[in-house]
């Protein structure tokens, strides 16, 4: 039998309930989220970039030969007419859902990453490459570029591996939806931000792309946090696109590079989704249009999926107006079913799962010198000098980014997650997902 992302969430239910009830352990805690507010302050400070005829370049490509994958980057840019200047300070973007293997597909090939790196070397460009995983494993972020094979091609080309857990935030308060909202100040460090995404149908967005895979550069388990604010509505699902499209409007990647080599079909974002070849590349500097040429390929309408319907709304592509160079095949995926809103006692236990993907800061007194770094940097001012100068949280107000952990110099400060939380990791981990 396939095990889809649903079964694993119910057989990790069943699971869970079968340690509550013989080891007695209580299920209404509830961590303490960030309240939404609304302001009218400027945000990130760009201004919008819109082209009245976008170019989106479609590359056949039908393996991950490393030859192969750059001459299709190669050519890719040379359709778009995309420049790299000499000695630009870059980073790219990857898709590193979770700590899941080239082969599994849910994650931005390396040979992508390696052609895209390769480029920009002959440019003499420094290359940082940056992402926050979406759901916490042992070994984080830093793992997830392991395990994907891309800390591997940063190695061959001495490009820095940036966990955006490690960076210090940036407040945002443009969103129409998320307003204010956090993300890593990395997206406004580099003279430009590559965005290499992974072809994917996806359970809640429907569909993982260029808009999508921006959502990345929120941290941690503040992801969760964020998603957390608006599961109660009866329109989540497509409501959900707004919120997606307010994280990629603050970044604007300069250049979007998608990895359809092979996508990932049937079930997703996870690994346990199906791979299914595809033999593209497709680039553009507009990522709106990236995806709306995506859609079109996998067999969806743009406007079913509510991240791309939003960045359309927003006017930040013209579906008429693209300018396609290539062919566009049609090769169809999976048109996952959306399910009915689950309600009482089911709606509970989906919460409280949902809640165990979150996992909390603690501190070890006996690695802690008290030196501030944690208070000083926390974003939401959410660890204060508690008793005999320990930084103590206060959960209240804690958005779970994580950064706390890699801002302490000594390691004092670990993430701890509860028994429930340990047995779908577990689980995750036996299961590949």
């Amino acid at each position: 039998m396939k095990l889809t992302r649903t079964r694993f969430i119910k057989y990790a239910a069943l699971l869970m309930a079968y340690v509550m009830v013989f080891l007695n352990i209580p299920a209404g805690t509830e961590k303490g989220y960030a309240k939404k507010t609304v302001s009218k302050k400027t945000g990130s400070g760009r201004t919008a970039v819109k082209s009245s005829s976008d170019i989106v370049s479609v590359r056949k490509c039908i393996s991950y030969d490393l030859d192969e994958v750059y001459a299709a980057v190669k050519n890719g840019l040379e359709d778009t007419g995309f420049k790299i200047k000499q000695g630009t300070s870059v980073l790219l973007k990857p898709n590193i859902l979770a700590q899941n293997t080239p082969d599994q597909c849910a994650t931005t090939h390396p040979a992508v990453v390696d052609a895209v790196c390769r480029i920009f070397s002959e440019s003499r460009c420094s290359i940082t490459i940056g992402e926050s995983s979406a759901f916490y494993q042992g070994g984080g972020t830093r793992e997830g570029f392991v395990t994907s094979g891309i800390a591997a091609v940063a190695e061959k080309y001495s490009a820095a591996l940036l966990p955006f857990e490690a960076t210090r935030l940036r407040r945002i308060e443009t969103g129409k939806a998320l307003n204010p909202f956090y993300i890593s100040g990395a997206a406004f460090s580099f003279d430009l931000v590559v965005n290499i995404p992974k072809m994917k149908v996806h359970r809640l967005a429907r569909y993982s792309g260029a808009v999508k895979n921006n959502y990345g550069f929120i941290p941690g388990g503040t992801k969760q946090v964020y998603h957390k604010l608006f599961q109660c509505r009866s329109d989540y699902k497509e409501f959900w696109g707004i919120p997606l499209a307010d994280v990629y409007e603050a970044v604007r990647p300069g250049l979007n590079i998608m990895d359809a080599v092979y996508g990932l079909d049937e079930d997703g974002p996870a690994a346990s989704g199906e791979p299914k070849q595809t033999g593209l590349l497709l680039v553009s500097d507009n990522g709106a249009a990236l995806d709306v040429v995506a859609c079109r390929i996998m067999g969806f309408d743009p406007q079913w999926v509510p991240a791309v319907r939003e960045v359309l709304n927003r006017g930040m592509t013209d579906a008429a107006k693209i300018r396609i160079i290539g062919e566009v095949p049609s090769i169809p995926y999976v048109k996952l079913p959306d399910e009915e809103p689950k309600t009482g006692l089911s709606k509970k236990i989906d919460d409280f799962m949902f809640d165990q993907f979150i996992v909390e800061p603690r501190l070890d007194e006996d690695e802690c010198n008290k030196c501030g770094v944690c208070i000083q940097n926390c974003a939401v001012s959410a660890i204060k000098s508690g008793d005999e100068g320990y930084p103590g949280f206060i959960y209240d107000k804690c958005i779970y980014c994580y950064c706390c952990s890699e801002y302490c110099p000594n390691k004092a400060i670990y993430l701890h997650g509860g028994t429930v939380n340990h047995i779908i990791r577990a689980g995750r981990y036996i299961m590949k997902i």
